[in-house]
């Protein structure tokens, strides 16, 4: 295996059938719970603080299908404001760059040497925000006024929570994949409608932030809302709160586009559905 970037091996695993989604390709909540084995890993070998994929930045590059082979290098590396992040790369075979993932680092990290996150352009934010996740006040509000829906009440489970009791990130971004159709739906780009024109929902950069770790038992809520339409992308976003209490859970938007399932390439949103963005 080749990595130019000297970090070290911390996943490898194969795609399996019922971790594909609807574009016959590896659904992002499972790429997610990857990033997530690889960063306790690291942290194991390295004694640093903090569980992974608390707070993360993923870009999607490519494609992964069954049977491919997905194996994650990790390295700590350093913004221009300070920020300590592991930036986790999964590539095809230990070769081709699929995919990449900054997971934030939290805590005192005393001797850890990062290498400046200029120097990796490709995991760099680029659609989304560098900065964590700014929760809505009243999700309720904006509901009421139609300019979001609620798009995913999920309950947990014990299988949900890790080895330590913390929810595992890879079920707090399987919610946000639910809320996606969602999202689109309510700019008009229905199944139906998509399954006419032959175009997948590809998410294409995602960030997460979780501030609090629900029990088994608890209910959730989340609600999903339009922020930004451009030519190719769609950017919205979502926040998981208690279905009963209100308690604030995670929050996080996406960055989505429209991919030809024939030529598997991306193709701009039809100007039917960009109509403006509720504010």
């Amino acid at each position: 295996m080749n990595d130019p970037l000297d970090s070290e091996l911390t996943h490898v695993s194969t795609i399996q059938t019922w971790e594909c989604d609807s574009n016959a390709h590896l659904n992002v909540q499972f790429f997610h719970q990857r990033f997530r084995e690889a960063g306790h890993l690291f942290r194991l070998r390295h004694g640093l603080p903090g569980t992974s994929m608390v707070s993360a930045h993923t870009r999607f590059r490519r494609e992964l299908h069954v049977d491919d082979t997905a194996t994650i290098f990790t390295l700590p590396v350093q913004d221009a404001d300070g920020q300590l992040f592991l930036l986790h790369r999964l590539t095809l075979d230990g070769e081709t760059l699929c995919c990449t993932s900054l997971d934030r680092l939290t805590g005192t990290v005393p001797g850890l040497v990062a290498r400046p996150l200029t120097e990796i352009p490709e995991a760099a934010p680029r659609g989304l925000p560098g900065t964590p996740t700014v929760p809505i006040a009243d999700t309720g509000a904006l509901v009421a006024s139609g300019a979001a829906r609620i798009t995913c009440i999920t309950h947990v489970l014990p299988a949900d929570m890790d080895h330590a009791g913390e929810w595992r990130a890879e079920r707090l971004v399987s919610s946000f994949s639910n809320g996606g159709q969602s999202a689109w739906q309510m700019i008009g780009a229905t199944t139906p409608y998509l399954r006419e024109r032959n175009l997948g929902r590809v998410v294409v950069e995602m960030t997460l932030d979780r501030f609090a770790s629900p029990a088994p038992g608890a209910v959730l809520r989340q609600t999903s809302r339009s922020i930004e339409m451009n030519e190719k992308t769609y950017r919205f976003g979502h926040q998981i709160e208690d279905a009963v209490t209100g308690t604030l859970y995670a929050a996080g938007e996406a960055l989505s586009i429209l991919m030809d399932l024939g030529s598997r390439k991306a193709v701009p949103i039809p100007q039917e559905l960009r109509a403006p963005v509720p504010a």
